[in-house]
């Protein structure tokens, strides 16, 4: 009895030291990328942090916590940011953030609201880190803008997973429900009315290609996307369904080029969405128009239409019909 009295208390003797470095060690690889994100002129900025949790956990809580690049224009910041882990499994995170964040982009300042944000990082076995799946749930996420919109949904999923047979290829999805714009928002989308106050879902399943893995090294070799697979991406929204899938490549500008097959329903409700968003202009409405009741008469159901666009050079076509510049994914 009194040697395994003594063992245990060995152990446990062991295990506490073993967490007390293990805290000291995550609290200065914290502190040190910090301060390498500032030595590189980026925004990296807290005014507390801790670990908590002995003996089986190590619990992060950063505080008053911003992240971005000035030359970018980008910034997010929250009251606080938390990385939760268990002491004997170093490759599987859990991260909670909190009810309100900012973002400052070019685009304006938006406000990010939930009720629950949380996401689980699991990471293969090595020094590298390198991600293999990531799964985040938001509860009653809410998106609202300098510009005076915004956007609510029930809920929101978002998982990436590290494809076997591609190192640097992660496989994404993406599924939101009951998607309610604002009054003002809805306008933009629905002038005439036509749409009920939800879209019902939004759901997306790709393949992303990077030209390195996504590792612990992110902050010095960035990767980059070079390709893109959509093998299913739709929103519903009252009798209206948009569905895509295509592949599209990244040229050296960033880019976009390749094709993407659009099916619509109630395609009619497409055009002033299309407008709204600021995807056409509203002289090349008319022009749109009349192409897809033009595509639509091949079509068994006049309130479908299929339609291929075409990214090359730069820009964005349906055959002869310019929509604008190709999205820039780079």
């Amino acid at each position: 009895m009194r040697i395994l009295t003594v063992v245990v208390i060995l152990a446990a003797a062991l295990w506490g030291g073993w967490w007390f470095i293990g805290s000291r060690a995550e609290t200065r690889a914290v502190k040190a990328f910090f301060a390498a994100e500032t030595a590189q002129g980026r925004t990296a900025t807290y005014s507390s942090l801790g670990v908590e949790g002995f003996p089986n956990r190590f619990d992060l809580t950063v505080n008053d916590v911003a992240l971005g690049d000035p030359a970018a224009g980008v910034t997010w910041r929250a009251p606080f940011a938390q990385v939760l882990a268990l002491s004997y499994n170093p490759y599987h995170y859990i991260a909670a953030l909190p009810h309100r964040q900012e973002l400052q982009t070019p685009a304006g300042t938006f406000t990010l609201t939930s009720t629950k944000m949380e996401a689980s990082v699991k990471f293969a076995a090595g020094l590298s880190f390198a991600l293999r799946e990531f799964i985040a749930v938001v509860q009653d996420p809410g998106l609202a803008s300098s510009l005076g919109w915004s956007v609510k949904a029930q809920s929101l999923r978002l998982a990436a997973r590290r494809l076997p047979s591609r190192k640097t290829a992660q496989e994404i999805g993406l599924e939101a429900d009951q998607i309610t714009p604002d009054a003002a928002l809805k306008a933009r989308l629905d002038p005439a009315g036509a749409l009920p106050a939800a879209a019902s879902q939004a759901y997306l399943d790709a393949e992303a290609g990077f030209d390195a893995p996504i590792n612990r090294h992110i902050g010095r070799k960035p990767p980059h996307l070079t390709d893109l697979t959509v093998k299913d991406a739709h929103l519903s929204w009252g009798p209206m369904r948009l569905s895509l899938h295509g592949k599209l490549t990244v040229d050296a500008s960033g880019r976009a080029n390749g094709t993407l097959d659009i099916k619509a329903k109630d395609w009619r409700t497409l055009v002033p969405m299309a407008e709204g968003l600021g995807l056409i202009q509203p002289a090349q409405a008319p022009t749109l128009t009349n192409m897809l009741t033009e595509l639509s008469k091949g079509s068994a159901n006049p309130d479908e239409v299929e339609i291929p666009i075409s990214l090359a050079q730069g820009w964005m076509s349906i055959g002869p019909l310019p929509l604008g510049p190709a999205p820039l994914l780079r």
